[in-house]
C-alpha cells in the first residue's frame, strides 16, 4: 500500500513567489480573478490542492497544485488552453487564494484512499459510468491491458538501483528551472547542452545492453518506463515554451530513445494485434509528447515490420533505386537501416544482411561483413568501388588487419591515400599514420617511408617530421631540405613549424613563419624572439614594437599593460645590442603620439632609462 500523503503543515509560499512564476500582465489578471471571487470549490486531496476557477467559458477550469511534504510548491497545472510563459491567470488566482485562505480549504480523501475504500463491484460500476460519459476511457483500459503496468523496478526493465520516481522529480525540476530562465530571458541557461541527456543517457545505455544481450522484452519495458517518466514530468509542468523554441528537435537522448524503441520492437515477433497496439500508442506519443517526433522512426518500424513487400524484396537481393521502400524514404531511413542490420547480424542472417546493406547504401557495414565471412578479395574490390572517403577506407583497413590480412590492408590503405585531396585532411592523415606505423612494425620500410612522407605532406607536425627523420636514418641528410620546404609550404599554423625550425636551427625560416602570421600566438612569437634576439636584434625589436603599437593605436586601454610588456622586452633587446639611441628616439615619438592618453602616458614615462 502506498504511503498516505497529507496536506503540508506549513506552506512555503509568498506573494513574491507567485509573481516570479508568471508575467506581469498575467499576474494582474490573476490577482483580479482572486479579488473578484473566481476561485471555487478548493479542496485538499492528500498533498494536492484542487480548485475550480470560473473563467470566460461556461464550464470552470480546474487547477491542480501539488506540494512536497516540506511545503514547497512542486507542480501547478490548469485545464485552460493557455500557451504563454509561466503560470496562467487561473493558477495565479488559486495560489493567491491558498496564500490568504489556507485555513478555509477543507481536507478530503485522496484518490488512493477513495479507491481503497471501494469494493470490486463498486469499482466496476464506476468504470462503466466513466466510460459512458468519457468514451476515451475504453481506449485507456485497452492500453492498460496490453502493456503491463510498471509497479516496481523489477518490472520496469531497469536495474534495481534506478529510482523512477526520483527521475521524474529531477525532470520536473529541470523543466521548471529552464522555464524560469526562459521566462526571465536568461540566455546563459541554454548555451550548454540541455540537462536531459545527462539524466537519460545512463538509462538508455542499459537498454542498449539489454538489446545486445538478446533481451528485447526487458528493453521494451525499460523504454516504456522512460517514455512514461518523460510524459509524467511534462504533464505537471508547462512546456509549451520548450516546444516553441525547437530546442528538443536535436536532443540526442530523444533521437536515441526513438531508435531504441524501433530496435526493441523489431527484435520481437509481434502479432498483428500487438503491432496495431504499438502503432496507436507510439503515434499518440508522437502527437502529445514534447519532442515526440523522435518516436516516428519507431512507428514506421512497426508499421513496416519485416514483411513489407519492398523490404522483403530488398533482403532477397532484388535491389532497386528505392531500396527497401515502396515510395520516398523518410529522413531517418539510414538510421532504420542500421537498426535492421544490427538485428540481422545478431540473428546470423548473413545473406539478408548483405542484400539489405547494398539496397540501403550502407556500404561500410556491407564491406565489413564481407571481411568477417572471409571474402577478402571481394571486400577489397567492393571497397574500391563503393567507399568514397578515407574514413570509410580506414574502417575496412582495420577490419582486414584484425583478420590478419596484411597485404590486403596495406593495398587498400594505399588506395585510400590516392582519393581526392578535397576530402577530410584529418582522416587522410589518420590513414597515412596508420599505414606508416603498421608497415614499420612488420619491417616494410619502403612502404613505411612512403606513408611517412604522405603524413608530413598532409599535416607537417613535429611528430610526423620526427617519425620521418627516424625512418630515413642515414638517408635523411639528402632529403632534409625537401622536408623543410614541405613544412614551410604546408604549415597549417605557426606552432608546429616553429618548433621544427628552431629544433633544426632554421631560425630565418622560423622568423618568416611568425612574421607572416598576423594571428601568431604571443607565446610562439616570444619563443622565436628569445632565440634570435642576439643574432637579429632589429627584427626582434620590430616584432615587439608591432605588437605594442597594435594595442596602443587601437586605444585598447584595458590592454595597455600588455603593450608596455612588449615595449619593455623591445627596450631590453636594444640595450643588449648597444643601441639605446634607437630606443630613446622611439620612446620620444611614442610619448608625443600618445600624449593625450592619460592612462597610457604615465606607463610610457616609466620606460625611460
Amino acid at each position: 500500500m502506498a504511503q498516505k500523503q497529507t496536506r503540508p503543515e506549513i506552506l512555503r509560499l509568498s506573494e513574491a513567489d507567485i509573481r516570479r512564476r508568471t508575467t506581469g500582465k498575467t499576474w494582474v489578471r490573476g490577482l483580479q480573478y482572486f479579488q473578484e471571487g473566481h476561485v471555487l470549490r478548493a479542496v485538499w486531496r492528500g498533498a494536492t490542492l484542487t480548485a475550480e476557477v470560473q473563467g470566460s467559458e461556461y464550464m470552470p477550469y480546474v487547477v491542480h497544485v501539488s506540494f512536497t511534504p516540506e511545503g514547497n510548491l512542486q507542480t501547478a497545472t490548469c485545464t485552460c488552453p493557455y500557451e504563454g510563459l509561466g503560470d496562467c491567470k487561473h493558477i495565479v488566482a488559486v495560489l493567491l487564494y491558498l496564500l490568504h485562505h489556507a485555513q478555509d480549504v477543507p481536507q478530503r480523501a485522496s484518490l488512493e484512499e477513495l479507491l481503497e475504500s471501494m469494493s470490486r463491484e463498486e469499482l466496476i460500476e464506476l468504470i462503466h459510468q466513466l466510460a459512458a460519459t468519457h468514451p476515451e476511457v475504453i481506449e485507456l483500459i485497452e492500453t492498460f491491458r496490453h502493456v503491463p503496468r510498471v509497479e516496481s523496478n523489477a518490472r520496469s526493465g531497469l536495474s534495481p538501483e534506478v529510482d523512477v520516481a526520483a527521475l521524474v522529480r529531477s525532470l520536473r525540476t529541470e523543466l521548471y528551472q529552464l522555464a524560469q530562465a526562459y521566462l526571465y530571458y536568461d540566455p546563459d541557461a541554454f548555451e550548454e547542452e540541455l540537462p536531459f541527456t545527462e539524466l537519460f543517457d545512463p538509462l538508455l545505455e542499459q537498454v542498449q545492453a539489454q538489446l545486445a544481450e538478446g533481451k528485447p522484452r526487458e528493453a521494451l519495458a525499460a523504454l516504456e518506463t522512460l517514455t512514461m517518466a518523460w510524459q509524467e514530468a511534462c504533464r505537471d509542468v508547462q512546456v509549451e515554451w520548450l516546444i516553441q523554441t525547437g530546442l528538443l528537435e536535436d536532443e540526442p537522448w530523444l533521437q536515441k530513445l526513438g531508435m531504441l524503441w524501433a530496435e526493441a520492437l523489431l527484435s520481437l515477433e509481434l502479432s498483428a494485434e500487438e503491432r496495431e497496439h504499438w502503432i496507436r500508442r507510439l503515434a499518440r506519443w508522437v502527437r502529445s509528447l514534447p519532442g515526440g517526433e523522435a518516436l516516428e522512426i519507431a512507428v514506421t518500424a512497426v508499421r513496416q515490420g519485416w514483411d513489407d513487400p519492398a523490404l522483403v524484396a530488398a533482403m532477397q537481393g532484388h535491389i532497386t533505386e528505392q531500396g527497401a521502400w515502396e515510395s520516398e524514404p523518410p529522413d531517418f531511413a539510414d538510421d532504420l537501416a542500421i537498426i535492421r542490420l544490427r538485428i540481422l547480424e545478431r540473428q546470423g542472417r548473413v545473406r539478408e544482411f548483405l542484400n539489405l546493406a547494398q539496397a540501403e547504401g550502407q556500404y561500410v557495414p556491407y564491406v565489413r561483413k564481407l571481411v568477417e565471412i572471409g571474402q577478402y578479395d571481394r571486400a577489397v574490390e567492393e571497397a574500391r568501388v563503393l567507399l568514397a572517403s578515407p574514413a570509410e577506407i580506414m574502417e575496412i583497413v582495420k577490419a582486414l588487419w584484425a583478420h590478419h590480412r596484411q597485404a590486403e590492408a596495406f593495398a587498400l590503405a594505399e588506395y585510400g591515400l590516392e582519393l581526392p585531396e578535397t576530402l577530410s585532411r584529418v582522416d587522410r592523415e589518420e590513414l597515412a599514420v596508420w599505414l606508416r606505423d603498421q608497415a614499420d612494425s612488420v619491417g616494410q620500410r619502403e612502404l613505411a617511408r612512403k606513408a611517412a612522407w604522405e603524413a608530413l605532406r598532409i599535416n607537417p607536425t613535429h611528430d610526423n617530421y620526427r617519425r620521418l627523420v627516424t625512418l630515413l636514418g642515414s638517408e635523411w641528410s639528402a632529403v632534409r631540405e625537401r622536408a623543410l620546404e614541405m613544412v614551410e609550404a604546408h604549415a597549417l599554423g605557426p606552432e608546429e613549424a616553429v618548433r621544427i625550425f628552431l629544433e633544426e636551427g632554421e631560425y630565418e625560416r622560423a622568423m618568416r613563419v611568425v612574421e607572416a602570421d598576423r594571428w601568431c600566438p604571443d607565446a610562439v612569437l616570444l619563443e622565436v624572439i628569445d632565440v634570435v634576439r642576439e643574432m637579429a636584434p632589429s627584427w626582434a625589436f620590430a616584432q615587439c614594437r608591432a605588437r605594442a603599437e597594435a594595442i596602443m593605436d587601437a586605444g585598447r586601454a584595458d590592454a595597455y599593460h600588455e603593450a608596455v610588456h612588449w615595449l619593455q622586452k623591445g627596450r631590453d633587446i636594444l640595450r643588449e645590442a648597444g643601441d639605446l639611441e634607437t630606443w630613446q628616439r622611439y620612446l620620444t615619438s611614442l610619448l608625443d603620439k600618445h600624449q593625450r592618453k592619460y592612462k597610457l602616458r604615465p606607463m610610457l614615462e616609466q620606460l625611460k632609462l
